[in-house]
C-alpha cells in the first residue's frame, strides 16, 4: 500500500514539474473575487492583468513564480487577472502585461510591459519591510 502512495506521489510530482503546474502561492482572481482578492487584501498585493494570448504575458508567468518562491517576499500575494475572463476589473487596462501594486487595497504603482524578476524586486522593495 505505501509502495502504491509513494509512486503516485512520484507521478504526480512528474506531472506538476512536466507540465508547468506551480506549488507557488499565486492566487486566480475575476470579476466575481476580485474585490476580495485584492481590494479587501491586507498588506500588498502584486497583480498581473494578462490573457493567454499574449507573448510578453508567458514571458512575465515564470518571473512571478520565481517572485513567489523568494523569502524576502513571501508576505506579497500575487494575484493574476485573466484579462479575458475579467472584463469589468480589466476594463480600463489598455496594455498587457500591466502590473500593479496594491497596498491595503489601495493602487500605489502601476505599469506595463514584462519586468524582470530585479526590476520587480526593486519596486517592491518600498513596500515590503
Amino acid at each position: 500500500m505505501i509502495k502504491k502512495i509513494n509512486l503516485l506521489l512520484l507521478v504526480c510530482l512528474f506531472s506538476f514539474f512536466m507540465f508547468g503546474i506551480s506549488f507557488a502561492d499565486i492566487k486566480h482572481a475575476d470579476d466575481a473575487s476580485f474585490e476580495k482578492e485584492v481590494l479587501n487584501s491586507k498588506g500588498i498585493v502584486l497583480v498581473d492583468f494578462w490573457a493567454n494570448w499574449c507573448g510578453p504575458c508567458k514571458k512575465q508567468a515564470p518571473v512571478l513564480e520565481q517572485l513567489s518562491k523568494d523569502p524576502v517576499f513571501k508576505k506579497v500575494k500575487i494575484v493574476k487577472v485573466d484579462v479575458d475572463k475579467a472584463e469589468e476589473v480589466s476594463k480600463e487596462i489598455t496594455s498587457i502585461p500591466t502590473l500593479v501594486i496594491f497596498k491595503d487595497g489601495e493602487v500605489q504603482e502601476q505599469w506595463s510591459g514584462y519586468t524582470d524578476v530585479n526590476k520587480l524586486k526593486q519596486k517592491l522593495s518600498k513596500y515590503v519591510k
